[in-house]
């Protein structure tokens, strides 16, 4: 009986011990996932950053591992990788958790947010005018619907033969690029006309064509539009913008530098024109991170955050909402004449 009993004992024992071991092997397994979630995105900013040759690393390494020292779940580390981030200087590089990308991937309708309104009409006089309105889904349907609807609106305007055309691109604070520029696409002359310079010095030009989004050679995206194809005469374009333009905004208005039919009109954008890539981490969190800056079809770099894009035509941005709405629109009008009259 007592054998018996010693034996019991003895299995208790070895089990418990084996339960211990197992609970340190899951704890150590858990930390280690940790670190190595912490390691993957800072090595990512390390190799990405466009400001990674003027950093010291090796401080920024330490100084977020030691701040993840007591960390028990990789949403510890969420802010430790936001304050490296700020380390890295641009102004423009974001974290966004899982359940930010969760509301992104979903779009607007799923969660209950109104799709971005385009506005368009034929003005008084015959000039064309549409808006481009900033646009911030992850929903791959929300691009293709973004894309034909603005197609929809300049189609219906190019049938009534406009004398000009307004782009508004005022308060575009941005989103995502790739579904914006398929949609200015039709007013476009050329391709490799919007790019960044990463911090290798290499370039790397985005293009659509046939419906597929290009960078450089790679086509990282394809719309699914049917085979509706819009061209717009090459007559005057007035492109209005202002403070509230700004990154992809600024992105779609510096498209059009260089291009001998358009005018900028209003006041400076916002000044944050530098080149972002999504990358995915593990938990489904997204860290972007600047990897370049803009620069147009000239290869000129715009590499001075709040610089922006200065506009040809300054408007004074003084007054009333309706006032300095009409004050736009009346300086894009005056530009598009001056340039019908000129030979």
């Amino acid at each position: 009986m007592k054998k018996n009993i010693l034996v019991v004992l003895f299995l208790l024992v070895f089990v418990r011990i084996n339960a211990q071991e197992n609970v340190v092997e899951l704890g150590k397994s858990k930390t280690d996932s940790i670190k190595l979630y912490l390691k993957k995105a800072l090595d990512l900013m390390k190799k990405r950053s466009v400001n990674s040759s003027k950093l010291n690393w090796e401080e920024i390494y330490k100084d977020a591992n030691a701040a993840a020292e007591n960390a028990k779940t990789i949403a510890d580390t969420y802010p430790i990788i936001k304050k490296a981030l700020l380390k890295l200087e641009d102004s423009h590089s974001k974290f966004f958790s899982p359940k930010q990308v969760e509301a992104y991937l979903l779009g607007y309708r799923k969660t209950g947010q109104q799709f971005p309104e385009m506005k368009s009409a034929i003005l008084e006089g015959g000039y064309a005018y549409v808006q481009l309105p900033s646009f911030a889904s992850f929903n791959f349907e929300e691009w293709d619907e973004y894309v034909k609807t603005f197609w929809g609106k300049i189609a219906a305007l190019e049938s009534k033969h406009p004398k000009g055309w307004i782009i508004d691109i005022r308060d575009n604070e941005g989103g995502m690029f790739a579904p914006m520029y398929a949609a200015i696409s039709p007013f476009l002359n050329q391709r490799k006309v919007i790019g960044w310079k990463n911090g290798f010095g290499k370039y790397i030009f985005m293009n659509f064509k046939n419906g597929k989004f290009y960078e450089n050679n790679l086509a990282t995206h394809q719309f699914k539009l049917g085979d509706q194809k819009i061209k717009i005469a090459r007559i005057p374009i007035a492109v209005l913008i202002n403070q509230g333009t700004g990154s992809s905004g600024e992105f779609a208005a510096i498209s059009f530098v260089g291009q001998k039919n358009i005018s900028f009109v209003g006041t400076k954008t916002t000044g944050l024109t530098s080149g972002n890539q999504e990358h995915k981490l593990a938990d489904g969190a997204f860290l972007v991170l600047t990897e370049g800056n803009t620069v147009d079809r000239n290869r000129k770099e715009y590499a001075e955050i709040g610089k922006g894009l200065q506009p040809d035509y300054p408007v004074d941005n003084i007054g009333s909402l309706k006032s300095s709405d009409d004050a736009y629109l009346k300086k894009a009008m005056e530009v598009i004449n001056k340039k019908l009259s000129t030979p």
